[in-house]
């Protein structure tokens, strides 16, 4: 056994998201496998009712950086600000839930050090929150030009997180909105479970 333990970035920002959104006060605690074996769960909240009673929801989380889109961009195409690149996975049987998670700088431009009091403030992050099911169906759907499965996708999105529209591999979905899909939008349906 390795004597340190240690989580991605992009569990711990989601870790922390979820004990914001899922206070303890409520019943709610975020839990983290200590083991690396444990596939396909990254992150459980566990809620507490007021009879005692305990429920469990597991959660895998999927991380990419964002991109900044560039090249030649066709005339009257919209161009977002960022974009996210996932490779495609098979959704694990134990998890109830996919986040996938993308960071992104808000200024590029500048270029001083960034002290950890002041990262939440220099990256944001676009975490989407997805069923297993609906992440399932997602990938089923997400085919190249010719109808065969594509081992890519990812969404566009403007900083303000207003419309974030599948660029890549959701051919099906093109043109829909992602943005109800926020954790943060759909905090009450992981409540619910």
């Amino acid at each position: 056994m390795d004597p340190v333990f240690t989580l991605q970035w992009p569990e711990f920002v989601v870790a922390h998201k979820l004990q914001k959104l899922l206070p303890r006060k409520d019943g709610y605690s975020v839990l983290v496998p200590l083991s690396r074996q444990e596939r396909g769960i990254d992150l459980a909240v566990l809620h507490r009712s007021g009879n005692g009673a305990s429920k469990t929801t597991t959660i895998q989380v999927k991380a990419s950086r964002a991109y900044h889109p560039s090249g030649p961009i066709r005339k009257g195409a919209y161009r977002f600000q960022f974009g996210t690149w996932f490779s495609r996975f098979d959704v694990p049987d134990r998890a109830d839930y996919v986040i996938l998670f993308g960071m992104y700088a808000r200024d590029l431009g500048k270029t001083m050090r960034v002290s950890v009091r002041k990262v939440r403030r220099w990256y944001r992050d676009c975490s989407l929150l997805f069923t297993a099911e609906e992440m399932r169906t997602f990938l089923k759907d997400c085919t190249t030009l010719d109808g065969k499965p594509d081992r890519m996708f990812g969404f566009g999105f403007d900083e303000d997180l207003s419309r974030i529209i599948p660029n890549r591999g959701a051919l099906k979905q093109s043109g829909q909105n992602y943005a109800d899909h926020l954790l943060e939008k759909r905090i009450a349906q992981l409540k619910k479970r």
